[in-house]
């Protein structure tokens, strides 16, 4: 199995209520995406972006789903969490906010339906926007990194993810030996 195409899926989930979290885990779940990890909850207060939308007060924290996933399929990751926002909204407001994205050997990706500088569109309205890039003391951001991710408070997080994907690739290029 080559590692050049596997990556861990990871999702940036953002909220002002718990409870929409575990709904849309859940609905993660029918998809047969198994959370393996979460971090901590962080206030999500360095913008109000979301706030008109979604309210105050609002939180974030990452998901990792259990195994490999082939990065072919990352648009498709962004439509079916797309749907889900969809299945949770009222009145056409979101009451969760889903970014999933990826998390490699060298760098943390989010895929936006957005435009931007440092974004790479991929297809069907979907961009790929890397937020992080692994160096030898941990992750360090872009210029155009989100700002709670500047300050390094899910790099634990991450290195947790990283150590999962990398026994992944272990233990997958094992199997395919074998």
């Amino acid at each position: 199995m080559s590692n050049d195409f596997f990556a861990k899926l990871i999702i940036g989930a953002l909220y002002s209520d718990p409870h929409w979290l575990e709904q849309a885990k859940l609905k993660l779940l029918e998809l047969n995406w198994i959370i393996q990890q979460q971090s901590a909850e962080f206030p999500f207060d360095k913008t109000d972006y979301y706030a008109r939308e979604m309210g105050s007060e609002l939180k974030r924290c990452f998901l990792s789903v259990e195994g490999l996933q082939s990065l072919e399929s990352a648009v498709d990751w962004k439509h079916k969490t797309q749907e889900i926002e969809n299945q949770l909204s009222l009145d056409a407001k979101r009451r969760i906010n889903l970014d999933p994205g990826y998390l490699d050997f060298h760098r943390v990706v989010l895929l936006s339906g957005k435009e931007g500088a440092q974004k790479i569109y991929l297809r069907d309205g979907i961009w790929a926007d890397p937020v992080l890039l692994k160096d030898k003391d941990g992750y360090r951001e872009l210029s155009r990194t989100f700002a709670d991710l500047k300050d390094g408070r899910y790099n634990d997080f991450f290195m947790q993810v990283r150590a999962d994907f990398k026994a992944e690739i272990k233990l997958n290029q094992e199997l395919y030996e074998s």
